[in-house]
Order: C-alpha cells, then sequence, then structure tokens
C-alpha cells in the first residue's frame, strides 16, 4: 500500500502513470471478490478514473491482435492475456518501465519492472 500512497501523494519520480481499461477491470472486480466489497470496489474505480496522475490507455483491435500474437508465442512465461494486453500497449506507447507485482510475468518481455515505488 506504500506505493499507492506516493503515487497518490505525488511522492514517485514519474510524472504520469499508464493503465488500461482491462486493468481497470482486473482491479475492481478482483478488488470486489477479495474484500466482498462494493463501494469499497466502487472507491478503486472512482480513484483511478479521477486520478491526474494515471493515463487511462484503451484496448482497440490493434491492441487486441497484438496481445493475442503474444500471447500464443509466449507459452513458456505463465502471462494472462490481460499481462498480454499491458505489454502490447506498452511497445505501441514506449512505455518500457512496468509497476506490477507480477515480476515473473514481464521480465521475459524485455520490460524493466518495477515492483515499489
Amino acid at each position: 500500500m506504500d506505493s499507492f500512497a506516493k503515487i497518490a501523494g505525488n511522492g514517485i519520480r514519474y510524472r504520469k502513470l499508464y493503465t488500461s481499461d482491462y486493468v481497470l477491470d482486473e482491479a475492481v472486480t478482483t478488488c470486489r471478490r477479495r474484500t466482498g466489497s462494493h463501494e469499497l470496489s466502487v472507491r478503486l474505480g472512482t480513484d483511478i478514473l479521477a486520478s491526474k496522475s494515471i493515463v487511462m490507455l484503451k484496448v482497440d483491435e490493434r491492441t487486441i491482435q497484438e496481445s493475442w500474437k503474444l500471447y500464443k508465442e509466449k507459452g513458456d512465461v505463465k502471462l494472462s492475456f490481460t499481462d498480454a494486453t499491458c505489454a502490447a500497449l506498452a511497445r505501441a506507447h514506449g512505455i518500457i518501465n512496468i509497476f506490477t507485482y507480477d515480476t515473473r510475468d514481464f521480465r521475459p518481455l524485455n520490460l524493466n519492472v518495477i515492483s515499489s515505488l
């Protein structure tokens, strides 16, 4: 939670953070499932959507195709399809640093993994 507090308080060296509509879906759904709280999941989604630090990237048809190609090629990596969309969006937008707790999933994709801010 320290990382999220730093993001909220602009206490990080990155001026813009990027996420995607797929990650928003996964975050809100996981929050509701793990906490059982609709209120907390709504607050999480609202905070992400209202954040001035977070840029929401959209998964479009091209991203889906690139993600699917990557997902099929990387059977040796425990990569979710959402992770594949993140990697495809990162490549498309020139993003090389990924903040994630799934370090094993992204390192083989030649992305710099940041697990704390």
